[in-house]
C-alpha cells in the first residue's frame, strides 16, 4: 500500500512512476498492487511468482526505463523481523537494480522494535530514507527520533491512514508537537 501511495504522490508531482510487483511471498500481494495501480492510473510491472525476486525487480526497472518513467518503485516483501534469507534476497535485489533510493517502511505502532529493525536494515542495505506509517492510530511517533539517530536517514513521508491519499511529506516540527502531546501544531 505504501508503494502505491508513494507512486500517487510522485505522479501528482508530475513525475512518472512505475510500480514493480516484487513481493512474491505474500499471497495476493501482486493482485493488491495491480488493484492499487489501477486506482491511481500507474502501470504495474509483474511477472508472476516463479522467477527469483531479483530478476523480477531488474526486469521491472528495465520496463520503467522503456516507458521513460522517472521512478521504478520496487515493492518487495515486508519484513517484520530480521530474517537472514529475506535480508539476503534484499541485498540481491539491491545489487540487481542499483537503486537511487533505498527506503524502509516502518510501522509507528511497533515503537522501539522498529528502531532495532531499521538499524539492522541500514547496516545491511545502506538505507537512504524512511517512511513512517500508521500515524493515524494511537502511536505518537516517538520512535522517529531514535530512527533518525540509529540510521542517520531522513524520514521522508508519513502514512496517516489506510486510504491511497493518506501519505504526507514529513514535517519535523509537526512531529515534535505530536511527540510532546501538543497535537499537530
Amino acid at each position: 500500500t505504501t508503494s502505491a501511495k508513494l507512486a500517487r504522490h510522485l505522479k501528482q508531482a508530475g513525475q512518472l512512476p512505475v510500480l514493480v510487483a516484487a513481493d512474491l511471498n505474500r499471497p495476493a500481494a501482486i493482485q493488491q498492487l495491480q488493484t492499487l495501480g489501477k486506482q491511481i492510473e500507474v502501470e504495474v510491472y509483474e511477472d508472476g511468482t516463479s522467477k527469483p525476486t531479483p530478476k523480477v525487480a531488474k526486469d521491472g526497472v528495465k520496463r520503467a526505463a522503456k516507458l521513460n518513467a522517472m521512478w521504478a518503485i520496487v515493492d518487495t516483501a515486508g519484513r517484520f523481523q530480521i530474517d537472514d534469507e529475506l535480508m539476503s534476497e534484499l541485498e540481491e535485489v539491491k545489487a540487481a537494480v542499483n537503486p537511487v533510493e533505498t527506503l524502509l517502511v516502518v510501522d509507528a505502532m511497533t515503537g522501539q522494535d522498529a528502531v532495532q529493525s531499521a538499524e539492522a536494515f541500514h547496516r545491511e542495505l545502506e538505507l537512504t530514507g524512511l517512511i513512517l506509517t500508521k500515524l493515524d492510530g494511537d502511536a505518537r511517533g516517538g520512535a522517529v527520533v531514535s530512527l533518525k539517530a540509529v540510521t542517520g536517514c531522513p524520514v521522508l513521508f508519513v502514512g496517516t491512514g489506510e486510504k491511497i491519499e493518506d501519505l504526507e511529506a514529513f514535517h519535523p516540527d509537526r512531529m515534535a508537537g505530536r511527540i510532546l502531546g501538543m497535537g499537530d501544531v
